[in-house]
């Protein structure tokens, strides 16, 4: 990573995303956990979590909190998320989604 060209994208309240354009891949990093998707897979992610509503996609776990299960690109990789969390994860993506489509605009 530290051949990278990073930039931060957004760092908030223990969301951190970079991304290297030199080798086109996000960094996530979410609480203690870190996963790295290529743009490809970085955008499909965003929109899957789009889609996730936290009642129709959580159940108790042995502590008895609900959670939902977050699937990433990484077949042993999930991320556990409480409700609060959740909705947290994802309005970042949100403001991330935003700040692409703005660059975008700008591009043109």
């Amino acid at each position: 990573m530290s051949n990278c060209n990073t930039e931060v994208i957004l760092m908030k309240d223990g969301f951190i995303l970079t991304h290297c354009e030199d080798c086109d891949t996000f960094c996530l990093m979410y609480q203690q956990f870190m996963i790295r998707l290529n743009s490809y897979d970085f955008s499909s992610f965003i929109r899957y979590v789009d889609h996730l509503e936290f009642d129709s996609h959580s159940f108790p776990f042995y502590d008895g909190i609900d959670r939902m299960v977050l699937e990433t690109y990484h077949a042993e990789i999930q991320f556990t998320l409480k409700e609060e969390e959740f909705y947290m994860f994802k309005a970042y993506l949100n403001e991330v989604k935003i700040h692409f489509q703005i660059a975008e605009l700008m591009k043109q």
